[in-house]
């Protein structure tokens, strides 16, 4: 009975591997940018007068928000920098979620298949069974 017993031991062994579960990336759906209106008066010294009189008609307050040349060109380049890094975020948040998705469908692939492992016998009486 020990010896028939080694002799029926396989020579393949067939396993199936646990899925690896990994977690869900979950990333929020981005906004769409939607900009507002604003409107841009360029007033000179001659128009100066004409405008806080429209201002004081429309019952708005008399007050103006100005920019140097400089300053603007650098409210520009601010609002290019800014733009800039959003869509790296973006690009970079589309990478994390391509990644995730690819990954877990590689995994359920993998773990679909039945594998077949060859197992070498290296018991005593395994030398004499052959």
């Amino acid at each position: 009975m020990f010896l028939g017993s080694c002799a029926s031991t396989p020579q393949v062994v067939s396993y199936k591997a646990e899925p690896i579960e990994k977690p869900a990336l979950v990333l929020p759906d981005t906004s769409v940018l939607e900009l507002r209106n604003s409107d841009w008066n360029i007033i000179t010294p001659e128009e100066l007068n004409g405008i806080f009189d429209k201002l004081k008609k429309d019952g708005e307050p008399v007050v103006i928000y100005a920019l140097t040349t400089e300053g603007y060109s650098q409210l520009s380049l601010n609002f290019a920098d800014i733009l800039k890094l959003v869509s790296q975020q973006k690009a970079i948040i589309e990478a994390y979620k391509e990644y995730y998705e690819q990954t877990e469908k590689n995994i359920d692939d993998y773990n679909s298949k039945n594998k077949k492992v060859p197992v070498e016998k290296t018991g005593i009486l395994d030398k004499f069974l052959n």
